[in-house]
């Protein structure tokens, strides 16, 4: 399923941005992603929705903005990352985002102002803020630490050209952090321009894909590996990360 491709040249000076929504099953949420990125008043952008063949109705309601949306692909995947992948290979922007199903724009020109922080002729990665939904309607806003290793996908504007030489995202099974260990082994290597910015670009559902307790330890094993934590605090996460979300679980009721 291909939607034809409408969107207007950029305005000169101003880069392309492709938006990307990866989705599977999630007829309850995806309408409201969709309409977070169309509604954003950025101009100069192109829209990919990428469907693991869902059989819940979520297509459906992705045919429903079928006019507004550039690019549909609906189709067995291996995966939110492999589903990710294809999207990079047929976007064709000079810099992309990814925009999840459940997870939205945190306000209607958080891409007008991440794309402000983009210089062009040079290849980039901008990680803005975002804003964490939680339970019973809190939220909480959090500010990038490149140097912590804190930061969020859903927030990460970037050339789409590093994918020609850094690789695409790794999609094998049981791996729930893809992203993180691209972008910190980018990071790593010291060979792009990275920068944070504290305008707040996304709304996250934390209880999405990557949440849970194996995320939790793949990301200390992925720091371990980059040399931004000990071996004896990764033995420690492993050992004692159950006990630390139980306890974590019963501070809230508290």
């Amino acid at each position: 399923m291909q939607a034809e491709d409408r969107h207007a040249a950029p305005v000169q000076g101003r880069p392309l941005i492709s938006v990307v929504t990866v989705v599977f099953n999630d007829v309850a949420a995806v309408g409201s992603t969709i309409e977070s990125v169309l509604n954003q008043t950025f101009e100069d952008k192109e829209y990919l929705v990428v469907d693991g063949a869902s059989d819940d109705g979520t297509i459906e309601i992705v045919a429903q903005y079928a006019d507004r949306i550039d690019l549909i692909i609906s189709e067995r995947d291996r995966g939110i990352y492999d589903a990710m992948n294809k999207a990079v290979a047929r976007a064709s922007g000079e810099y992309i985002l990814f925009m999840n199903s459940g997870d939205m724009f945190a306000s209607v020109d958080a891409l007008s102002a991440a794309a402000g922080s983009l210089r062009r002729g040079s290849e980039q990665v901008v990680f803005g803020a975002w804003v964490r939904r939680e339970a019973e309607g809190r939220e909480t806003q959090c500010l990038p630490s490149l140097s912590d290793g804190f930061f969020n996908h859903q927030a990460i504007l970037y050339s789409r050209s590093i994918h020609s030489w850094h690789g695409d995202y790794v999609a094998v099974p049981g791996l729930s952090t893809a992203d993180y260990l691209y972008f910190t082994t980018l990071l790593a290597s010291g060979t792009v321009e990275s920068k944070t910015i504290d305008a707040v670009i996304a709304s996250i559902d934390v209880a999405g894909t990557s949440a849970g307790l194996q995320t939790f330890s793949q990301k200390h094993a992925i720091d371990y590996l980059c040399g931004r934590t000990s071996r004896l605090k990764l033995l420690l996460v492993l050992l004692l990360h159950p006990l630390y979300f139980r306890l974590k679980r019963l501070v809230r009721k508290w």
